[in-house]
């Protein structure tokens, strides 16, 4: 097994040990998988402990970027995948923004804020990078929420000039620039922990963060302080149970927003003419909610460029809607585990002015990590070609403690673990199925046919 990248002075700089090959995955974190493939490579990252990681899950090569004394707890990657950004918690935490080809750090910021950081987003355009700071460690004496009262409609002005550093707050990072603090930042005036934030793709100026109970709109821009609002919502209002809050997605052309719950509802969040005395008309406000999976958590939301939302929820499955939400394909027997992030490769075949065609669904490969660190690469064709009866079936590489299957409908499923120093195929469901090993002593591959009952043990 091969490995490079961030640590390649390590025995230059007189290191006493240098990291040439990591297992495992930072499991829970939301978001954490990221796929950064293309019509020519088939890479993925994701932070194994303290070490980002770019691994190339078709020849098993590991580039490693490291830095981080504490572990990874957030990241994120630019739209045209040039650029990655990760983010700890922990004392001397960082920021660091690294070149996706060479896996070398462009941009760091030391102690983004007092804990750590918590959540981050990247815009659009890939300039500007919005943080949420972690909470106060538990345990910390004297430590105490402080800010506005923040009830629920409220609108206001915050800066954090001379705010308490135990406050949670929010920020955005201009990095291509020279300044090695944020451009614009603020308290966040709720003891509702936020533990999401988004840039609105259609309004970068805007950015949308939620907690378990509620749910911020900020707007900001550079040298001035952040403008927020967050709209009131009560059981007694739809005359129902709202779950806790999981992410919030923007919908495009439109001036909606969406949040789903750990009960399977989203709510929407729209402008309303409508005049009850807690809102300005320029005001997002709670105008419905859909029942979209009883009693499942909806714990990724995210809109993808063919005009679909894309939800992955803690029964396994994958399900796309259009944006009335309505349901257009799902992938229902992955059977890995509760969703914990979706990524599509990035693919020259998509139009994003192009709507999709209801009659044929197609979309990207996209990755889907799971709470049992496992790692699943999907097509679109599976939708039509796998049945209740055949479930799916895949390809499995190893991720150390997790794995990662290639989906391929029709064929056994060659699981790939690590083991004795080894990462190889244990077995096969198919009548003969190609099983490949690497890493070993010598870092050489080896591959063979295996049948039905046959196993593989190093």
């Amino acid at each position: 097994m091969e490995a490079a990248g961030g640590d390649a002075g390590a025995e230059a700089d007189g290191q006493a040990l240098t990291l040439h090959w990591t297992l495992g995955i930072n499991k829970d974190v939301v978001g954490g998988v990221h796929n950064l493939s293309d019509a020519e490579s088939t890479d993925m990252f994701y932070a194994a402990a303290h070490t980002g990681v770019i691994f190339d899950y078709t020849t098993g090569v590991q580039r490693l970027l490291q830095g981080h004394v504490n572990p990874i707890t957030a990241t994120g990657v630019s739209k045209d995948k040039k650029w990655i950004v990760t983010a700890d918690t922990g004392p001397d935490s960082m920021l660091v923004v690294w070149e996706r080809e060479t896996g070398t750090p462009v941009k760091t910021f030391f102690n983004p804020h007092p804990y750590g950081v918590h959540a981050l987003d990247i815009a659009p355009k890939s300039q500007h990078i919005a943080t949420l700071s972690a909470p106060v460690p538990m345990g910390d004496a004297g430590a105490t929420m402080v800010g506005a009262p923040g009830q629920a409609g409220e609108t206001g002005r915050l800066h954090m000039a001379n705010a308490e550093q135990e406050a949670q707050s929010i920020s955005v990072w201009d990095w291509p620039g020279d300044s090695d603090g944020p451009v614009c930042t603020a308290s966040v005036g709720t003891t509702d922990v936020q533990t999401c934030v988004l840039f609105n793709e259609w309004d970068p100026q805007e950015i949308g963060t939620n907690g378990k109970r509620r749910v911020f709109f900020w707007s900001w821009d550079a040298g001035v302080p952040f403008q927020f609002y967050s709209p009131a919502l009560a059981p007694r209002d739809f005359k129902q149970r709202i779950g806790d809050y999981t992410q919030t997605i923007f919908l495009p052309s439109s001036t909606q927003a969406a949040t789903g719950t750990v009960d399977g509802d989203v709510v929407i969040w729209d402008l309303s003419l409508i005049v009850d005395g807690l809102t300005r008309p320029d005001e997002r406000r709670a105008v419905k909610i859909i029942k979209l999976c009883p009693d499942v958590s909806l714990n990724v939301l995210q809109v993808h460029e063919r005009a679909r939302v894309v939800i992955g929820a803690s029964d396994g499955a994958v399900r796309f809607y259009d944006y009335q939400f309505r349901v257009q394909a799902w992938f229902e027997d992955l059977s890995a585990g509760a969703v914990k992030s979706i990524s599509f490769e990035r693919s020259g075949d998509d139009d994003p002015d192009e709507p999709a065609d209801q009659e044929d669904f197609k979309c990207p490969k996209f990755l889907v990590s799971t709470g049992s660190a496992l790692v699943v690469l999907a097509e679109s064709k599976l939708f039509y070609e796998l049945s209740p009866e055949r479930g799916a079936v895949g390809e499995w590489v190893g991720l150390g403690e997790g794995f990662a299957r290639k989906c391929q409908p029709g064929r056994g499923g060659t699981r790939v673990g690590s083991v004795g120093g080894l990462q190889a195929a244990l077995r096969a469901d198919a009548e003969q199925e190609r099983w490949r090993g690497w890493g070993g002593a010598d870092g050489s591959a080896r591959e063979g046919w295996m049948g039905v009952t046959d196993s593989f043990v190093c």
